[in-house]
Formats: structure tokens, sequence, C-alpha cells
């Protein structure tokens, strides 16, 4: 299996866009983009005959994470 480093400066900044829209407060956020940028790191899994790989997430992607990853209403 192989692993990239896949958070790209787009995807950093369009998580950076979606976190600061929200009302929470600036320590969560700063906490929550540590994570999501993680996330974005690690890519998106995806199997093959011979295990499997990471690609990078897409632009549209980011705000699906940011959601599951802050586990909160906004």
């Amino acid at each position: 299996m192989e692993f990239y480093n896949h958070c790209t400066k787009e995807l950093s900044n369009e998580a950076k866009r979606i976190i600061d829209a929200t009302k929470w407060h600036p320590s969560y956020k700063e906490g929550l983009l540590s994570r999501v940028e993680d996330m974005l790191e690690a890519g998106n899994m995806m199997r093959t005959k011979t295990g499997g790989k990471t690609i990078p997430f897409n632009i549209s992607d980011v705000g699906a994470i940011v959601t599951i990853v802050s586990d909160r209403d906004e």
C-alpha cells in the first residue's frame, strides 16, 4: 500500500474557508483545521487488486470532511 501527502494548498485553503464561516470558538476551529488537514493528507483510499492506494480528495469533498470530522451542528 502506498501513502502520499495529498493535502494541497487548495484543499487546505478550502477547509480554512469552510471552517472560518462557522460560529465556533477560535481554538476549536484551529484544532478542527489540524484534524481535517490530517484527513486530507492521508487521501482517499482506493482498493486495487494488489491492495490499495490513496488519491487526493476533490475540492468538493472538503465540506463533507469538515462536517464528519467536526461532528457538530452549526
